[in-house]
């Protein structure tokens, strides 16, 4: 692969990225992780929303559920650690029999001073389905009195499998976009959310980094080193780019049908789905002036210092197999 190569492919294709076999795949029924740790819908919600690192996590359930699902991933953040710790309600045996409501209020009471954080996720589970527990009420609640958005989460974990997770955690993020006025569009430089990045390794950091030096915003990453107030003015966005089809296209259509924000898919993964997701978004900003020459310039930049560096690798590897 030569740098020319990837530069003249990239240009000469008007296919949209991310509509490959991989990205096809992801929409596709599947039995991966029924019966894993990945399993039920909680899970899925969890791996969403985790990684959003200035709000309060609280799971409203026995605390075997906060563990099995605490750091899943990882995921980095460049500023507040909330999100790495695990909280939960701990319920118990006089919880079932009478309600949990009280136990999550009083958390919330205490949590919320002590932490200061700029949302609240309430997470439900199996056991607060089965008993009933109104968390929409109490959450709202907690809402009025602390003054900062507590939305719970309908994650129960025997609705469905992780797939349901991650639509139950788009809908609780819808609850939040649109709920703080964005900051005004500069007409040179063209706004973008990322959906489906979720920052294990710092990749966030980097996509933003190209998109910067293309002149390209990027106002909000759902989730990897989220921030509330991002993700509340996300609306002001111009186009939805998503990476992870399997976990966020509900909310990128959400997104679409309430504020008219396309969205298209790509793949980040390797030089090429990389050079092609920069393409791709300058094309859809075909109006601003050399938007595209400076895409461009940053793939040929990125590409002249990685392949030297794979040199070595290819020697090493020459006419082995790698299983994956």
């Amino acid at each position: 692969m030569d740098t020319a190569g990837i530069l003249d492919a990239r240009q000469a294709s008007v296919g949209v990225a991310g509509d490959g076999p991989l990205a096809l795949a992801c929409e596709k029924p599947s039995v991966a992780g029924s019966v894993s740790q990945r399993a039920c819908v909680f899970c899925g919600s969890r791996v969403v929303l985790y990684p959003v690192a200035d709000a309060l996590h609280l799971v409203h359930g026995p605390v075997g559920c906060a563990a099995y699902t605490w750091d899943i991933r990882g995921s980095l953040s460049s500023g507040p650690q909330l999100h790495r710790e695990s909280f939960s309600t701990d319920l118990r045996e006089m919880d079932v029999v009478f309600g949990g409501e009280k136990r999550l209020a009083a958390s919330l009471d205490k949590l919320i001073p002590l932490h200061k954080p700029k949302a609240a996720f309430v997470y439900a589970t199996c056991l607060v389905g089965l008993i009933g527990d109104d968390l929409g009420a109490v959450c709202r609640k907690a809402s009025a009195k602390w003054g900062i958005p507590v939305v719970p989460v309908a994650s129960e974990g025997f609705k469905g499998s992780k797939k349901d997770g991650y639509k139950a955690a788009c809908d609780s993020l819808m609850q939040l976009v649109g709920t703080r006025a964005p900051a005004p569009l500069d007409p040179a430089r063209p706004r973008i959310n990322i959906l489906g990045e979720f920052n294990i390794a710092g990749e966030a950091w980097t996509l933003r980094s190209y998109y910067e030096r293309m002149g390209v915003e990027v106002g909000a990453i759902f989730t990897g080193d989220g921030r509330i107030d991002d993700i509340c003015g996300a609306h002001g966005a111009q186009l939805n780019v998503v990476q992870c089809s399997g976990s966020m296209t509900h909310l990128a259509k959400a997104m679409e049908a309430k504020y008219g924000i396309p969205y298209i898919r790509v793949s980040y993964f390797g030089l090429e789905d990389t050079a092609e997701a920069l393409y791709e978004v300058a094309r859809k900003f075909e109006a601003v002036p050399g938007l595209l020459k400076r895409a461009q310039a940053v793939v040929l930049d990125e590409v002249s210092r990685v392949l030297p560096a794979l040199e070595g690798y290819r020697a090493e590897l020459k006419g082995r197999k790698a299983a994956l």
